[in-house]
């Protein structure tokens, strides 16, 4: 996300800068053989930019992604009309410009790619876009059983077939019913990944060897400093192709932002990274909080 006092921080003059924000989750990202992130914000290359409650950034955050490592931007979120049809067909332009892909938004509702031999196919819905009714021309892709059962089998000659939504209620640590039974009807048709957002608190995640969930991200990157939302989770899916079809592994990375520079910090390198003993005891106490939400055993 990009709030406004975000954008402050990151003017230099008349431009912006946000790809201190990531300094510290490039060389994972590097490490990646693809980087989805979830973008909640429209972009522009001009002002005025704004934040809550309608998003639109400069377009310097999609520099600062391409180079930290983002391959692929999910735009299909309860912001994605916040400035209409133009700020959709303007970030998706945006996007392609820095390199990047972007998937929710785009006519094709399934996004394809191959990475080491393995074919994926990635899609994304969203529960709505607050109450903004779908201009005609543009595409933002609802959260639809019927159209993702046929986006699915559509998909069907994909190895892996991985689906983002935006869903769940805001600021809940606990998926709710409505979820779960969303997530199970996805991984019976056919999806074996499903990763969600929306509700800027983490929630905990499920994987076999079959399928993985994982319920919420949380904030990776935000202005929101209420416990539990100033930080999220990186989920890291290793993908086996066999003979059989594909195995899955899951390690969450958590992560969290701190607010004089928005830097998105992991826990991994936290210790060697300068804080002051008021920022160390926040970050410590989301570290725990989301520890508890986690189980050892995925």
């Amino acid at each position: 996300m990009a709030h406004s006092p975000q954008v402050a921080v990151a003017k230099r003059g008349n431009n912006y800068d946000f790809t201190p924000c990531f300094r510290y989750v490039k060389p994972i990202f590097e490490a990646a053989d693809c980087v989805v992130a979830n973008l909640e914000t429209t972009l522009s290359n001009t002002p005025p930019y704004s934040g809550y409650p309608c998003f639109t950034a400069p377009a310097a955050l999609a520099d600062a992604l391409a180079d930290a490592g983002v391959d692929i931007a999910v735009t299909a979120n309860n912001h994605s009309l916040d400035a209409g049809s133009v700020g959709v067909h303007r970030t998706l332009e945006l996007l392609r410009s820095r390199g990047l892909a972007a998937v929710g938004t785009t006519p094709q509702s399934v996004l394809r790619f191959e990475k080491r031999g393995v074919k994926f196919a990635i899609m994304a819905y969203t529960y709505g876009t607050n109450g903004i009714p779908l201009p005609d021309g543009v595409s933002v892709h609802k959260i639809d059983t019927l159209q993702m059962k046929r986006d699915l089998q559509s998909a069907a000659d994909a190895d892996c077939r991985i689906v983002f939504l935006h869903w769940g209620t805001e600021y809940s640590h606990r998926p709710n019913r409505q979820q779960r039974e969303l997530a199970d009807f996805l991984h019976r048709a056919g999806c074996q990944v499903v990763i969600g957002s929306h509700p800027h608190t983490v929630q905990r995640a499920e994987c076999s060897k079959d399928a993985v969930t994982v319920y919420s991200l949380g904030n990776f990157i935000s202005n929101q400093r209420m416990r539990y939302s100033d930080g999220g989770v990186m989920a890291k899916v290793t993908v086996e192709k066999g003979v059989d079809g594909c195995q899955f592994w899951l390690d969450i990375l958590p992560v969290w932002v701190r607010k004089r520079d928005y830097a998105v910090i992991p826990q991994s390198v936290v210790e060697s990274v300068c804080l002051t003993a008021d920022e160390r005891a926040t970050a410590d106490l989301f570290f725990e909080d989301t520890r508890k939400i986690f189980t050892s055993n995925f």
